[in-house]
């Protein structure tokens, strides 16, 4: 970028934290303050002195050094690709099966938007499309396995809106391995993310990313176009970050369609992985991951990385947001990065008493047996970890088969609560430290009525637009 002696004048020898997000579009007015959770910070490094930037579980969760699902690294299987998920029909035992399933898809929700059903209105499918924009194939937003393309323009008319260290005339930006996690989780919160988590890939964490990636004696990964994707065989970290779901939107899974929680989730988590290999960028160095089925299993690696616990429902469990996030969004940096550690807050013990999930499973995907197994005997399952291993197939046959999108096993799950009562945080504390409670606790969660659905009648398109919170989301926990 050429720069004029005004221009160089302005350059400082180094870019502090302020400027990195400033670049990124986080200031907000002329000093250049941020906003997280409705605090205003003047800088990065008064945010990174904030709690935002501290690892604060709650005090009845503790950090341990083995996750509470027991791992075999051993006989860990590597799962081949994201190809290889039921997403695809190429994974089918029937191919035919699937373009079925896709099929009765189509013809009942045109039906039902024909009928004017509720939740599957022309309004509720405008706004359900509305909120899926961001993710799939469908937009020119989807991230790269190399981040998004951003150049520099060398003019002064036109110039880039995304700086390098370089572009800057700086040297990159260096920092401890916790100052660096500090950093991560604060710039994560105004980017998206509801809590990050760091893991260094490991020949065993290696074995987490998919099939298709492969490493090379090579200054920088990059994609060969060839199916596989290549990752430079240096020291790298992986940045797990969970992205919150609208657990208002999930109350009415019978109207998925309407709402669309998890696909909106998807999109925020595909608009979040631009902005933090942009983030990652500005700093000087390197980001790989695409959108979000790009690195390998989502969930073992938030287990690790001490964003939750596994689940029965295969999924990932909170203690604090319960099972309300779509997903754990993985990108691979050089940037180094103090690992955090797996956690025990009880919930993988008060899974096996609660079953709530499989109960309410409608397509019976979701396993009932008391003690979990090792299993893996399906194709798009890999074995290597002893837990619940959910019947894919039977659950993605069922939403694509005329009840798309279904997210009960996520809004009937005990943890998955507003915290805005002092009681739900005693629940909580409960399971962790006197697990005998479990069963009490899961028959309390249904006679106070949480996870049931709203009455047919009661339509979502009536509720005070002041009462919802904005983008969905649990405005106690945002």
């Amino acid at each position: 970028m050429s720069k004029s002696g005004s221009q160089e004048s302005a350059l400082q020898p180094t870019v502090d934290r302020r400027n990195f997000m400033k670049m990124l579009g986080a200031g907000a007015g002329a000093a250049g303050a941020f906003t997280i959770a409705g605090k205003s910070f003047a800088s990065m490094d008064e945010a990174m002195k904030s709690p935002y930037a501290e690892r604060n579980l709650p005090w009845w969760v503790k950090e341990v050094d083995e996750p509470t699902i027991e791992m075999d690294w051993d006989n860990m299987e590597v799962f081949p690709g994201v190809h290889q998920t039921l997403f695809n029909p190429n994974s089918w035992d029937n191919p035919e099966e699937w373009v079925a399933a896709r099929d009765s898809n189509i013809a009942s929700t045109t039906e039902k938007v024909r009928d004017n059903v509720p939740g599957y209105s022309l309004r509720d499918r405008a706004l359900a499309d509305a909120n899926c924009w961001g993710w799939g194939t469908n937009t020119s937003v989807k991230p790269s396995w190399t981040g998004p393309e951003v150049q520099a323009i060398d003019s002064w008319e036109h110039p880039t809106m995304f700086y390098t260290p370089e572009q800057w005339g700086v040297e990159r930006y260096e920092g401890t391995p916790e100052e660096n996690a500090k950093m991560l989780r604060v710039a994560g919160r105004v980017l998206g993310a509801a809590d990050m988590g760091f893991v260094k890939l490991t020949e065993k964490t290696k074995k987490l990313l998919y099939g298709n990636i492969r490493f090379e004696d090579v200054e920088r990964g990059y994609d060969p176009g060839d199916g596989t994707v290549v990752l430079p065989n240096k020291d790298l970290w992986v940045i797990c970050a969970v992205i919150p779901q609208s657990l208002w939107m999930a109350q009415y899974t019978d109207r998925m369609s309407w709402a669309a929680a998890n696909t909106a989730a998807y999109s925020r988590a595909n608009i979040y992985s631009n902005r933090i290999n942009v983030f990652l960028r500005g700093l000087g160095y390197q980001y790989y991951g695409g959108d979000t089925g790009a690195i390998g299993r989502s969930v073992p690696f938030g287990v690790l990385a001490g964003l939750g616990e596994a689940g029965r429902a295969g999924i990932l469990v909170s203690p604090q947001w319960g099972t309300n996030f779509r997903t754990v969004m993985l990108t691979v940096t050089d940037l180094p990065l103090a690992e955090s550690k797996p956690i025990d807050a009880g919930i993988f013990e008060f899974c096996k008493a609660c079953k709530k999930c499989a109960e309410m499973c409608p397509s019976e995907a979701i396993p009932m047996d008391d003690e979990p197994t090792w299993g893996g005997d399906k194709p798009w399952q890999a074995k290597g970890y002893k837990g619940w291993y959910q019947d894919a197939k039977k659950c993605y046959s069922y939403m694509l088969g005329g009840d798309p999108d279904c997210s009960r096993c996520q809004a009937v799950c005990p943890f998955t609560k507003y915290d805005e009562a002092v009681m739900h945080d005693l629940i909580r504390i409960s399971i962790s430290k006197a697990p005998l409670l479990n069963d009490a606790i899961r028959k309390m969660d249904d006679v106070f009525g949480y996870g049931e659905e709203p009455a047919a009648d009661k339509s979502p398109w009536d509720v005070d637009h002041m009462d919802i919170p904005l983008f969905g989301l649990d405005k106690s926990r945002s």
